[in-house]
């Protein structure tokens, strides 16, 4: 066989292996197209049922609009019903005070107590510019009062510029614009610092309890109604205790929580405002020994919310409790909590059927307030489920939904997700296509049909046939360059 010969049948046989490799390569290339791409976040499911129930999440939402007051603790706190606000007012802060000695200027932190206004409303902060002479105080006692159509304040301490805390038992009401005085009052509590308080729709009156007065801690029990202090003799041995926490349940009598009077407490009390008797529950669960916490009725679910406070190790706490007005039981609630904190103003924030919490101290480390601003919030999941048509049984399909992905074998996907809009892709198995798109969601379960469509077999194997041609004839004349190149 002469060397020509030799080289023709090497070519030959060059050109049937590049040929049979690329319909090797080709044929497992589309064997594997269309399978589901591996993703992040993805899981397993099982066939599951069809979740029909709406599902409710608590959650404490922080709010970081760039407008806030300064940091605080032991402020006050109430909803302004008529405009839908909170109204925050007081407390103790730190400034940073001048000290001038002769020609020498210095400067040291103090601290020292507020009286500046503050109105929340559709997460911002507004200060109120007002003229009024109410001094700075912290640990007041304010509330919304119906019948006025007005806030009520009373009480707290002063802090002097000799440093001297002193206690006040001024009535001061905020009609929206500026505080005033109540003057004329035949009659008050004493003086006196952290009493609870809460407004009884039964009696239509604000009820306050407890605080430390300038001789010590009081159990005294009184009622405002009609721009009038009237005392409440009721029945029942309730201790004398300061921060302590109260709230009317929704038949207008009293839960009080907690508080302190030389030792921590950890009972719940309610008081029957028709009766005048304070009656003790013994609850083997609760949140503890706690004074300075804060409780506010959660209209939305209908319980009480008790958040934060100081324990007996003398330590803020992060903890969320609810109180049943049905099975008067406590419950803790096992959510992603604000900074452990005490001294924070809390109310009810009727504008979205939510409770907005402000500030506090994060430890007794002097300066350790805070202006951390959190609503507490039940967002409601509804179910999204994707219905798959199209496919073979038991065939693996994907879909991502938000930024969550799943992989399964059955025949529907849910999703559980809050009310919005939200893109959805799907991952086809190899030899179909699927679809991609977006879903909305409201306030109930919805259903999304996923069609997959087969993509004709003829499809795969011309790309690979023309991919060979060019194949071959590029090897074919790099044959005859070659022959060129041999002569």
């Amino acid at each position: 066989m002469t060397s020509g010969k030799r080289k023709d049948g090497f070519m030959r046989i060059a050109v049937m292996a590049v040929v049979l490799f690329t319909v090797i390569v080709f044929t497992f290339s589309f064997s594997m197209a269309g399978n589901s791409t591996n993703h992040t976040n993805t899981m397993s499911v099982t066939p599951s049922v069809v979740q029909n129930q709406t599902e409710y999440k608590y959650q404490w939402m922080n709010d970081t609009s760039s407008v806030a007051p300064v940091p605080v603790s032991n402020s006050s706190m109430a909803c302004f019903t008529p405009d839908k606000e909170a109204i925050m007012f007081g407390g103790m802060t730190v400034v940073n005070e001048t000290v001038t000695h002769g020609k020498n200027t210095s400067y040291k932190l103090v601290n020292k107590t507020m009286n500046q206004t503050w109105i929340y409303n559709s997460q911002t902060w507004t200060k109120l510019t007002t003229s009024s002479s109410i001094p700075g105080l912290l640990g007041t006692s304010m509330n919304f009062y119906p019948r006025g159509e007005d806030i009520v304040l009373f009480g707290g301490e002063n802090l002097t510029s000799s440093g001297k805390l002193v206690v006040t038992n001024q009535t001061w009401i905020f009609t929206g614009f500026t505080w005033t005085p109540l003057r004329g009052i035949l009659k008050a509590p004493s003086a006196r610092a952290f009493a609870a308080s809460a407004y009884s729709s039964s009696i239509g009156s604000i009820v306050l309890f407890g605080g430390k007065t300038a001789n010590g801690y009081s159990n005294s029990t009184w009622i405002f109604k009609d721009n009038a202090w009237t005392v409440m003799k009721t029945n029942g041995s309730i201790p004398a205790m300061e921060g302590s926490t109260m709230e009317a349940l929704p038949d207008g009598n009293m839960i009080l929580y907690g508080g302190y009077n030389g030792t921590y407490s950890s009972a719940t009390w309610m008081l029957n405002v028709t009766t005048k008797n304070w009656t003790q529950i013994n609850l083997s669960t609760n949140p503890g020994a706690l004074a300075f916490s804060h409780l506010k009725y959660f209209s939305f679910n209908n319980f009480l919310l008790l958040y934060g406070g100081v324990n007996t190790k003398g330590t803020p706490t992060d903890q969320s409790w609810s109180f049943s007005p049905v099975t008067m039981t406590w419950s803790q609630l096992n959510i992603k909590a604000p900074k452990s904190e005490y001294g924070q103003s809390m109310s009810i924030l009727n504008a979205n059927s939510t409770i907005v919490l402000f500030g506090g101290a994060s430890s007794s480390v002097y300066g350790s307030y805070i202006n951390y601003t959190y609503q507490f919030q039940n967002n409601t999941y509804n179910w999204v489920e994707f219905e798959e048509s199209g496919l073979p049984t038991n065939s693996t399909w994907g879909i991502k939904l938000g930024s969550t992905s799943i992989n399964t074998t059955s025949n529907e996907v849910e999703f559980l997700v809050m009310a919005g809009t939200y893109n959805y892709t799907t991952f086809a198995p190899s030899g179909y296509t699927g679809a991609s798109g977006s879903i909305t969601m409201y306030a109930s379960f919805i259903t999304q049909s996923i069609l997959f469509s087969k993509i004709p077999t003829l499809f795969y194997y011309t790309y690979g046939i023309i991919a060979g041609i060019v194949i071959v004839v590029l090897t074919y004349l790099g044959s005859l360059v070659y022959r060129k190149l041999i002569k």
